[in-house]
């Protein structure tokens, strides 16, 4: 690729009867062609203050700051340079190397400050049509335009490639932390759920009844009234019977009638009646 082309003017102290005769300047000029451009530079502007108003010295000392590096320094000097000078071409040179010196800021821009890198390039641009307005011929200054020109499309499209990657970036950062919300609230729901059923779980099993201790094997289920009172005359008429206890004592009365009873077959009637007769109502019975 070609590179980009910087028009010099080589103000020597010989062939260049335009340039200033004062010793300084030709100091200048010697540090300039043996390639000693920041101190060429320095003495240039150490002859402006002789001469300000010096279009030329302006001229020469934007160009020997270009050379040592220094654009910015550069940019102000030529930009001194009035663009109504008498000299067309001087313009034009003044004018293509403060393209120059704008390209040059912007690739180091580029890199760290895009925006930055396409507003120097901007600036070249407009450097670069200011010196083909000046001279129309200048073929190097139409080059270095379109050379400029793509680099600010390429910039441009990268600049656009890294938002929208980084747009994409963005948004799948956004949908990883929501998913990770989503996630987390799904785990927090879950876990209320488990621990809802196991509550459930442990109040359904205090809930049933327990089982009742063993009472031993004199003990008889339950059953109905009737079926108790039945159990309980049962019982009253065992003990009556076979019971430890002997029976209660019969009265007088009672055990006299069983005698007559036995003796029925051998008493006459007339004696019965008789007793009956002669009969007391018994008294009230007492415990023996």
């Amino acid at each position: 690729m070609r590179a980009i082309v910087l028009g010099l003017a080589v103000l020597g102290a010989t062939g260049a009867s335009w340039i200033d005769p004062h010793a300084t300047a030709r100091q200048a000029s010697r540090l300039y062609t043996d390639g000693k451009f920041g101190e060429a530079a320095a003495k240039y502007r150490e002859a402006l203050v002789d001469d300000p108003d010096s279009a030329l010295l302006h001229y020469n000392a934007g160009l020997a700051s270009y050379r040592d590096g220094e654009y910015e320094d550069a940019l102000a000097a030529l930009g001194a340079v009035p663009s109504s000078d008498g000299e067309p071409a001087r313009t034009a040179r003044a004018a293509y190397a403060a393209g120059n010196a704008q390209y040059r800021l912007g690739t180091a821009a580029e890199g760290g400050k895009p925006q930055e890198a396409l507003q120097r390039y901007a600036e070249a641009l407009v450097a670069y049509r200011r010196a083909m307005g000046a001279d129309p011929s200048d073929q190097d200054a139409k080059f270095n335009h379109e050379l400029v020109e793509k680099k600010m499309a390429d910039l441009k499209k990268k600049l656009e490639e890294q938002k929208k990657e980084q747009e994409q970036q963005d948004q799948q950062q956004q949908q990883d932390q929501q998913q990770q919300q989503d996630q987390q609230q799904q785990q927090d729901q879950q876990q209320q759920q488990d621990q809802q059923q196991q509550q459930q779980a442990e109040q359904q099993k205090d809930g049933e009844p327990q089982p009742k201790e063993d009472e031993g094997a004199d003990a008889k289920p339950e059953g109905g009234e009737e079926e108790q009172q039945a159990e309980q005359r049962e019982g009253e008429a065992g003990d009556a019977v076979a019971g430890d206890e002997p029976p209660d004592k019969m009265s007088q009365r009672e055990a006299q009638a069983i005698l007559d009873g036995q003796r029925d077959q051998e008493v006459r009637p007339d004696e019965i009646i008789k007793r009956l007769d002669h009969g007391r109502v018994a008294e009230p019975r007492e415990d023996w």
